[in-house]
């Protein structure tokens, strides 16, 4: 069977082959009608037109593809894809309204493969939970000029923009909650990132002996609950708090909801939430890094806050 080429798409649309080409590789600086558009998109699914993404890298001297990968770590309490899940979901949306693909990817903590950046020519990559001993490995294999943003992590290289919730503002909120001399016990997972790690500790303002960074080990955690049930929980992460919320009742318990995912907790529990979309904060700095790479802009905090009843 033929294979279906811009002509053809063209021929069944009623207009130029420029036309749909305009149209299919989202050229901003054309001018085109939206009932046209609707015509050629019409045309192109009509006839399983399938865009050749190596050809069109090739003349354009870039991909559209923007990836995404995931720091795997064999301690991780919550795989990754579940609690970035809504993330991917929200990212991935923007990433198609943009004309971008989106490849998702999980690497190896300590020795992170490659192949991935360097096979598919990435214009750009979300990197989420860095780990330092690798990151230079990873930034060193895009393209030159290829933005790299860092989700959920702190390098100390002001080279690249990074996106985190704003934890003085999350530690604030909960200095409101908990008025006076009332204190409370913390729960994170432990994440790849050690700078992300001591930023939570160093904010909150807790002894250490009230921080529990939760790996895979049920024991450790199950006993850090019961040595603090004299005190109200925090909980960073919705997932987290699910298994937290086993030993615990929800009423004792504060969720920062970090996977953007409230309406999984209990109604029980009080909740503090993103003030923005950490994947359109995320893809918003990406798309101007794409625009100019070497642009002054800033690093991202999230703020976070107690929703109004």
């Amino acid at each position: 069977m033929r294979k279906t080429t811009l002509r053809d798409v063209a021929k069944e649309a009623g207009v130029s082959v420029a036309t749909v080409s305009y149209v299919l590789n989202n050229v901003s600086k054309q001018t085109i009608p939206e009932e046209t558009k609707q015509r050629v998109f019409a045309a192109a699914s009509k006839l399983n037109y399938v865009q050749n993404l190596t050809a069109k890298a090739l003349s354009l001297g870039k991909t559209n593809v923007l990836g995404v990968l995931f720091v795997s770590s064999p301690d991780s309490r919550i795989p990754k894809p579940i609690s970035y899940g809504a993330f991917l979901d929200r990212l991935e949306r923007r990433c198609r309204e943009n004309g971008y693909h989106l490849l998702v990817s999980q690497i190896d903590s300590l020795n992170p493969s490659l192949e991935i950046i360097v096979e598919r020519k990435l214009d750009g990559v979300f990197l989420i939970d860095a780990i330092e001993q690798s990151f230079h490995s990873i930034s060193s294999h895009l393209q030159y000029g290829s933005p790299l943003v860092l989700v959920d992590s702190l390098i100390n290289d002001p080279l690249f923009r990074k996106v985190n919730p704003d934890l003085q503002k999350l530690f604030a909120e909960l200095k409101v909650a908990f008025p006076g001399d009332r204190s409370y016990a913390l729960i994170h997972e432990q994440p790849s990132n050690k700078l992300f790690h001591q930023k939570i500790q160093s904010a909150s303002g807790l002894d250490d002996s009230l921080i529990c960074a939760a790996t895979k080990d049920e024991d450790k955690l199950r006993a850090f609950i019961d040595r603090h049930a004299d005190k109200p929980l925090v909980v960073m992460n919705e997932f987290l708090a699910l298994q937290v919320m086993k030993y615990r009742d929800p009423g004792d318990i504060i969720v920062a909801c970090t996977s953007e995912c409230p309406d999984f907790v209990p109604k029980q529990a009080k909740t503090i939430v993103l003030g923005r979309s950490k994947a359109d904060v995320a893809f918003d700095l990406m798309n101007a890094l794409l625009q100019s790479p070497f642009s002054s802009s800033e690093d991202q905090n999230i703020p976070l806050r107690m929703p109004k009843k």
